[in-house]
């Protein structure tokens, strides 16, 4: 589908460029998150007469991604969410949620999911490195704990969850094996009739 970019999109081009990107990318990312349109003939003559106007807006975006950028340097994003014993969430953390935390902590409504990059929904408790791209040429990573409660975050930066799993291994080798050896040991009785038989 051919578009033309009315704000700048990393790896892809700048303001007033018209470029070929597939289908969905522009229906279901680009054109929602206005960011481009459908070129037209048409469209081109009111992109053109409001190319200043999309010039001003990328600029103001521009300011507002070096805002984020200031604010949320050093600071972590600390979601708390319910979870089970083993760390396993009960729901999933996306781009949204993350998007909503970080807005909370820089104090403005700044960010939205589509500046937030997860290559999947986070399912179990744990520090996760977030890459944020709040404009095409501001791109940062912010450190998301998701946690229980307040008073994990301490034991989860340490890697307390980590240790739990380790110490909680060694058991279960150690049963397995054994079940394993009694297996062994059982079917090999049987054979040595069968062969004993067969002579």
């Amino acid at each position: 589908m051919k578009i033309i970019l009315i704000s700048a999109v990393s790896k892809l081009g700048k303001i007033g460029d018209v470029v070929d990107v597939a289908n969905g990318y522009a229906k279901n990312f680009l054109i929602p998150s206005k960011k481009a349109i459908c070129f037209t003939p048409a469209n081109y003559k009111i992109f053109e007469s409001k190319k200043s106007e999309f010039e001003q807006v990328n600029l103001a975006n521009l300011d507002n991604a070096s805002r984020v950028k200031a604010k949320i340097a050093g600071k972590d994003v600390i979601i708390i969410e319910n979870a089970s014993d083993d760390g396993r969430l009960y729901g999933s953390v996306n781009s949204l949620v993350i998007a909503a935390k970080i807005n909370e902590v820089i104090g403005e409504k700044l960010v939205s999911r589509a500046d937030v990059f997860l290559s999947k929904p986070i399912k179990e408790i744990g520090v996760y490195q977030v890459k944020l791209n709040p404009h095409s040429d501001i791109s940062l990573e912010v450190r998301a704990i998701v946690t229980r409660s307040e008073s994990e975050v301490e034991a989860l930066l340490r890697g307390g969850k980590k240790d739990k799993a380790e110490n909680s291994e060694p058991k279960s080798v150690v049963d397995s094996t054994s079940d394993e050896e009694q297996k062994i040991t059982k079917t090999k009785k049987p054979r040595k009739k069968k062969e004993a038989s067969a002579e």
